[in-house]
C-alpha cells in the first residue's frame, strides 16, 4: 500500500486522442466507402515533412437503397484495412488504405 503512494503516476494518452488520427479519421472513411468502427495506431513517426502514423482500422459499410418498390433488409458488410496515413502542414497529405485478407 505504501509503495503506491510513492509511485509516480503513469500519465497514458490514448492514441485515439491523437490530433494525427482525428484529421485523418474521415478522409479514410470516405477511402473505406463506410464508417470506421475502429481505429487502431501501430506507429507513428514525425520527421522534418510532417507525421505519419500507421495501423488497422474496421469500417462498416450499409448496402444501398432499395430499387423503387422493393425492400431491402437493413445489412453491415464488415471490412478490416491496413492504413497510412501522412499530416503535413496540419492537413492530409496522403492516405492509403490496404484491405486485410481474412
Amino acid at each position: 500500500m505504501i509503495a503506491l503512494l510513492f509511485t509516480p503516476p503513469i500519465i497514458v494518452q490514448a492514441a485515439q486522442a491523437d490530433p494525427a488520427v482525428e484529421l485523418c479519421k474521415p478522409v479514410l472513411a470516405r477511402k473505406a466507402g463506410g464508417e470506421i468502427a475502429t481505429i487502431d495506431v501501430n506507429s507513428v513517426h514525425s520527421d522534418r515533412r510532417g507525421r505519419t502514423i500507421e495501423g488497422q482500422l474496421t469500417a462498416f459499410s450499409r448496402m444501398g437503397p432499395a430499387p423503387a418498390g422493393t425492400a431491402r433488409t437493413n445489412h453491415l458488410i464488415r471490412f478490416d484495412f491496413s492504413y497510412r496515413c501522412t499530416i503535413r502542414g496540419g492537413r492530409v497529405h496522403e492516405a492509403r488504405l490496404n484491405p486485410l485478407k481474412p
